[in-house]
């Protein structure tokens, strides 16, 4: 890899990574998600192209799209994803990146997240109203959240959604509507990780940190770092969390807080992701640019 292009990462401090791989989108970037099981990424670019990433860094497949993208979400296995384009237009894709079906919605979309298998899809709009559709792309369920949500994810293990909004909420509900609970905040918040099992949520709180959470919502912590923290991500089990700051700081951290490295990033970074394992991190700058950064160490894995 070129010096020029990732010396950020040889100058970062810490246990330094290895530059897995580079690529590049061909206009800034807007979205980046990844397949727990198959390691494969998608991107999404301002022109509304669709990229798919195997695992070795290498673009498989690229669609052209629909713009301007406005969120994006990726099952777990791979199965088909999900794309918000414009203020109200829901559009379904495959493997293939073949988009298989569309939904205009009755208002501004927040936030979108697809179940681990690709069978239902869930969407957040402007008047705190969350709709959820089937495997047949129809509308079946739907439930006030109070706020709008402007993250939103599926859990795993149980039928139930965890959602955010920017101010003041936490929150979860079953797939029938019915609210699970909810937890007061206490600062803005500019994104959402959830480990697979559902037992830690962490929220990156800008000025306040890292707020981590349990199942239930409950309060059990922070991890301070320096900078205004803005995205976050962990790996499938506990063991390893990405924090990605608006001063253009990246940090590898386990679970006990220690920064294990840390670097300064030559652009904005849109988003952090983080290997199921733990073995790395992807970053994906708003430039376009996406880098994969490996640790040789595999985390320990805690006792559930």
């Amino acid at each position: 890899m070129s010096s020029g292009v990732n010396g950020w990462v040889l100058e970062g401090t810490g246990k330094s990574p290895a530059i897995g791989w580079t690529v590049a989108t061909d206009a800034p970037l807007v979205g980046l998600e990844q397949a727990a099981e198959t390691g494969d990424l998608i991107a999404a670019d301002e022109t509304g192209t669709l990229y798919k990433i195997d695992r070795s860094g290498r673009i498989v497949n690229m669609v052209r799209g629909r713009s301007p993208v406005r969120g994006l979400a990726w099952s777990e296995t791979g199965a088909g994803g999900a794309v918000l384009v414009g203020q109200n237009m829901l559009y379904w894709f495959n493997e293939q990146l073949q988009f298989t079906g569309s939904a205009e919605l009755p208002g501004l979309t927040m936030s979108v997240a697809i179940e681990s298998q690709a069978n239902y899809v869930a969407v957040a709009l402007g008047d705190s109203i969350n709709v959820l559709f089937d495997s047949n792309h129809k509308l079946f369920r739907h439930f006030d959240s109070h706020q709008p949500l402007v993250r939103l994810r599926f859990l795993l293990d149980e039928p139930a959604l965890v959602g955010v909004a920017e101010y003041g909420l936490l929150t979860s509900h079953h797939f029938d509507g019915s609210k699970l609970w909810s937890e007061k905040l206490f600062s803005g918040v500019g994104d959402l990780a959830i480990t697979g099992d559902g037992r830690a949520i962490l929220l990156a709180c800008f000025a306040m940190g890292i707020q981590c959470h349990g199942g239930g919502g409950e309060h059990r912590g922070s991890y301070h770092i320096g900078g205004t923290a803005s995205r976050v991500a962990t790996s499938f089990h506990p063991g390893r969390i990405a924090v990605a700051t608006l001063e253009r700081m990246i940090y590898w951290l386990d679970t006990d807080g220690q920064v294990l490295w840390q670097g300064l990033t030559p652009d904005d970074v849109q988003r952090v992701l983080v290997d199921p394992l733990g073995k790395g991190l992807t970053c994906g700058f708003k430039s376009g640019r996406i880098t994969r950064l490996d640790w040789l160490d595999r985390p320990p894995q805690r006792a559930r």
